[in-house]
């Protein structure tokens, strides 16, 4: 590894040296193309990898979106409410399910870090706060979906949370899987 970084370290030299160095010609500096390049490289981040576990503080986009630095994850196996979807209670009174799900997700994360593993495509992930499966919590909650084809074990806790009449349980809902498949095929209406 310090050979590799040596390399790299070497290579970052004669690029500066290049760049830091007056353009006899000219007579002008290369340090605004030397910033630019630094910033550039600075605010890039590679896509993660097969595998790679993304680390850090979380933002809660809604109930199955979290964005973590400059991606945004889905959580793996669910589907829970997107932030403007309203439900009906047990009295047929709407309230905002999708920022119910969302609030208490947040909750739920509070400050800690968040470790979220790719799983199937780059932007979902099975997402987890020390070694609690925020998936599996928000569908324990009813406040999500579990996709029984992708995440069987999520499941049992779905039934437990219909049983006890838990979140979106607890009345009237349109399942969220099927809203975004509606807005989904809008959308490819309105382009096309």
């Amino acid at each position: 590894m310090s050979l590799f970084v040596g390399i790299l370290l070497a290579c970052a030299a004669g690029l500066a040296g290049t760049l830091l160095c007056p353009d006899d010609k000219a007579g002008r500096s290369r340090l605004p193309l030397l910033a630019a390049l630094l910033a550039g490289g600075l605010s890039w981040q590679a896509p993660a990898r097969a595998g790679e576990i993304l680390r850090g503080p979380a933002q809660v986009i809604d109930g199955g979106t979290l964005r973590l630095g400059a991606r945004q994850v889905s959580l793996f196996g669910i589907a829970a409410p997107e932030a403007d979807a309203t439900c009906a209670d047990a009295q047929d009174r709407p309230y905002p399910c999708g920022r119910d799900a969302a609030r208490a997700l947040a909750g739920r994360i509070g400050g800690a870090s968040v470790a979220c593993e790719p799983r199937g495509d780059a932007n979902t992930a099975l997402c987890r706060v020390g070694e609690a499966d925020l998936g599996a919590w928000m569908v324990a909650q009813g406040l999500a979906l579990p996709d029984r084809d992708v995440a069987p074990d999520y499941a049992p806790a779905a039934d437990r949370a219909w049983g006890r009449r838990l979140g979106l349980w607890s009345g009237v809902f349109q399942d969220p899987a099927e809203r975004r498949g509606r807005r989904a095929a809008a959308s490819l209406r309105a382009d096309g």
